[in-house]
């Protein structure tokens, strides 16, 4: 008996002791460990270049994950962020091939991901349909409709001298565009998340929602919000990647590696998924984190079917490694499931 209190005990501190730690910084040191793994094994992979590849690569990964943590930090989920992303170049090229002016059809673009956002956040937070279903559904419906009802052919591309091709070409104060406009993107994240109203309220809501309703919190008004701020960031994080690419594929499937790869670089970065929970440091550390597993992956010309299977399962480890963290309470299972 005595034993096995022991060994409670002994599992029981270091579950303490990890928790206390912002989960970015192990990530930070898994990083360190595959830069040196990848450097000893993989020739090509500690170049300059290569290093840039990764950075450019993580910049809409990271969009999107911002866009999702905006959303799990209020204990949802958002299975339409990769979907918006998709749409976002899609619709926007369409389009301009109709001759509509580029800002306008950017602007039609935004109106789409706040509608989007919208009825996210009202199926969610007002009808209660589980945001697993919810967003699922959506996004779904979001890629059938523009498909069928808007686009007119297989491949989209996009113009050398289109405002939105600029996004993927040269350098802002010597940083790579993309780059750059991620750390815009995580900078406004962090003051949100930590300076507002808005970001304090929807932490509040991820750790225990009924507490927040109790005392007054606009619950309802800020759930739907992290829905609309979700869907545009993914809209954005569409736009990086149709300038990166310098095209776009009417693939419904392509938006699966950019949800999957978004989705686990929020839960292996510490935002947890039982809400309120989570930081910026881990979502980048995150970001890199699958970003340079991908790179490893390509370089090492591995097969898609075997990269599928790398990338599924480090989604598993995190969860496993979130849900053992962060365990779901009685009162948590009650309120707010996925």
């Amino acid at each position: 008996m005595s034993i096995l209190l022991e060994r409670r005990r002994t599992r029981t501190s270091l579950r303490s002791r990890l928790e206390a730690l912002d989960q970015g910084t192990l990530v930070l040191g898994l990083i360190v460990a595959m830069l040196i793994l990848g450097g000893l094994t993989t020739q090509g992979f500690l170049t300059t270049g290569n290093l840039s590849v990764v950075l450019r690569f993580s910049a809409a990964i990271g969009v999107v994950a911002i866009a999702q943590a905006f959303v799990v930090l209020g204990r949802g989920v958002d299975l339409s962020v990769g979907a918006m992303a998709l749409v976002a170049g899609q619709v926007t090229l369409e389009l301009m091939s109709r001759g509509w002016p580029e800002l306008a059809a950017i602007g039609a673009t935004v109106g789409v991901a706040l509608i989007l956002g919208l009825v996210n956040g009202f199926l969610v937070a007002v009808v209660g349909v589980p945001a697993l279903l919810a967003t699922l559904g959506t996004g779904q419906l979001l890629l059938g409709g523009i498909k069928v009802g808007l686009l007119q052919t297989n491949l989209y591309s996009v113009s050398p001298d289109a405002l939105l091709r600029r996004l993927g070409m040269g350098n802002i104060l010597g940083i790579p565009t993309a780059v750059f406009w991620l750390l815009v993107v995580i900078a406004l994240s962090w003051f949100c998340w930590t300076y507002t109203s808005f970001g304090r309220l929807l932490r509040a809501i991820g750790d225990n929602p009924d507490t927040a309703w109790q005392m007054g919190g606009p619950v309802r008004r800020v759930q739907i919000g992290s829905y609309l701020i979700a869907a545009l960031l993914s809209a954005f994080a569409g736009y990086l990647i149709m300038a990166r690419e310098g095209s776009v594929t009417t693939t419904g499937t392509a938006f699966s590696p950019l949800l999957f790869a978004a989705l686990t670089a929020v839960v292996i970065g510490g935002v947890s998924l039982s809400g309120g929970r989570g930081s910026v440091l881990g979502i980048v550390a995150g970001t890199i984190f699958i970003s340079l597993i991908v790179n490893l992956l390509t370089l090492n010309s591995l097969s898609p079917a075997l990269q599928d299977l790398a990338n599924a399962l480090t989604l598993v480890v995190a969860i496993v490694l979130d849900a053992w963290l962060h365990p779901r309470d009685e009162e948590t299972a009650k309120s707010g499931d996925l």
